[in-house]
């Protein structure tokens, strides 16, 4: 149907508006993106590991190839009108500029090379001093550009040197003009405006354009320092946890290995002194019960150590999950029967996960015993195996106080003290509920744990489930 005059199409939709024709910012910004890429293949592998040397190298490339793009325009320019002198000067400057990104290339020190295009505007704007005017042309004033210029390209001390050049340069001029020496510009009167013009438009461009590479590099060297900073802060307060980490795993190592080493001292003693066989084993027994509890605060601080500092590997295979629960409930039944804890389990099929057969015994043996040490004698702790969503889970549940809330939050931090204590004095160095985690995190699974004060926990652990055969 025809479109009468009267009628309107109504505002094109979005996707009409940017289908076929992208905004003219993005359109602007390609170019420039490929430009700066295509530049950076100019500056040797070598200043890429300086950040300060790529800095310079990089400006010495663009600097060059838009001074080079710059000098040709005007070479045109100062052709067409006739000024020929002037086209002959910026022409040989153009390719100096143009051959400074080469000559970067090549390996020559990017200070050199930034000396190079220095030089090459104050020969340039030196000569054309001579050919425009003296002090009444424009070019005297782009002297100012040159020390400005060095200061970007080379370093603070070259852009003393290249002020001084240029301050020599203009007041050599100035001077011809007091000594009643005039310099005639080598182009008709009729182009002098126009020449003026040109020059000193440019120099306003160029001048901004200065002023934003700058404020870029400023805003640059700003942002990498609050890096820096950031980056700092967050080392300070991770030395900071690390020193208190050291401090309170000082402190669980004086405690909790002084009073195995008591018992096992006390006891030795005792063996020394006994004269009654019948005393000898139960004797030893207290000092293999010490010692274990020593070898296994030091395990456990070894091994967090070890995942800290990512020295953990595991060798991920089929395990039979109802298999390694079952050899753990083996490895605690002694320790529950002492306190006349029922270890109950509760499984149905075979359920067979991803995992390292060794950190999941060790899971499970944190899981099983923690539940063992924190209930109350004469109560039940509850294993449940189950499977769903692809993943094989343990859930290992207890009657003991329970976790308030705040315990929680910090459950499975290192060297950790919970407000709940064991209900027959049994040791915890804090350490056994973050291994969990580690272990169980390298191995792609989770563990999670639900509680109410005092009405016990369940630790559930979540592994992928194994779909290959056995």
């Amino acid at each position: 149907m025809p479109i009468r005059a009267t009628d309107s199409p109504g505002p094109l939709k979005p996707e009409f508006q940017s289908r076929n024709v992208p905004p003219l910012r993005l359109r602007l910004v390609e170019p420039i993106r490929a430009f700066l890429l295509w530049s950076d293949g100019f500056i040797p592998v070598e200043l890429l590991t300086n950040p300060e040397a790529t800095r310079h190298a990089r400006l010495i490339v663009r600097f060059g190839f838009l001074g080079a793009a710059s000098g040709f325009a005007f070479t045109l320019f100062y052709a067409l009108i006739g000024h020929l002198w002037g086209a002959g000067v910026v022409a040989v400057s153009s390719i100096g500029f143009l051959a400074a990104p080469f000559v970067l290339r090549t390996g020559v020190p990017y200070l050199r090379v930034g000396n190079l295009l220095t030089g090459t505007m104050w020969f340039g704007f030196t000569v054309l001093c001579f050919l425009e005017g003296g002090h009444d042309g424009h070019s005297i004033a782009w002297l100012v550009t040159v020390p400005l210029c060095a200061l970007l390209l080379v370093c603070s001390r070259a852009a003393w040197g290249w002020a001084l050049a240029s301050l020599a340069s203009a007041a050599v001029v100035i001077a011809l003009d007091f000594a009643g020496i005039h310099l005639p510009p080598t182009y008709a009167d009729r182009w002098e405006p126009v020449v003026s013009a040109a020059g000193y438009l440019t120099l306003i461009v160029f001048l901004f354009l200065l002023g934003v590479i700058f404020e870029n590099s400023r805003l640059k060297a700003q942002r990498k320092m609050q890096e820096a900073l950031l980056r700092l802060e967050s080392s300070n307060a991770q030395l900071q946890q690390l020193n208190e980490e050291k401090t309170e795993f000082l402190g669980i190592a004086a405690h909790d290995l002084k009073n195995p080493l008591t018992a096992i001292i006390g006891n030795a003693e005792l063996l020394a002194m006994s004269q009654d066989a019948a005393d000898i084993p139960q004797t030893c027994e207290g000092i293999i019960k010490a010692s274990s509890r020593m070898r296994n605060l030091i395990t456990d601080l070894l091994d967090a150590n070890a995942i800290e500092e990512g020295r953990y590997t595991s060798r991920i295979g089929r395990c039979d999950l109802n298999a390694l629960v079952g050899e753990s409930l083996g490895h605690n039944r002694d320790t529950a029967l002492r306190k006349e804890i029922r270890l109950n389990l509760e499984a149905a099929a075979p359920v067979f996960v991803e995992a390292d057969p060794g950190a999941l015994t060790q899971i499970l043996d944190n899981l099983v015993s923690n539940a063992v040490k924190y209930s109350p004698p004469s109560s039940e702790v509850w294993i449940r195996i189950t499977s769903a969503e692809g993943r094989g889970a343990v859930s290992v549940v207890d009657r003991g106080p329970g976790l308030t809330p705040e315990d929680q939050k910090k459950l499975f931090r290192k060297y950790t003290r919970l407000s709940a204590k064991p209900t027959a004095g049994e040791s915890s160095t804090g350490l056994g509920l973050s291994i969990v985690k580690r272990l169980a995190e390298a191995m792609s699974g989770t563990v999670e744990c639900r509680s109410t004060p005092g009405e016990g926990a369940t630790f559930t652990v979540r592994l992928p489930l194994s779909h290959g055969p056995g």
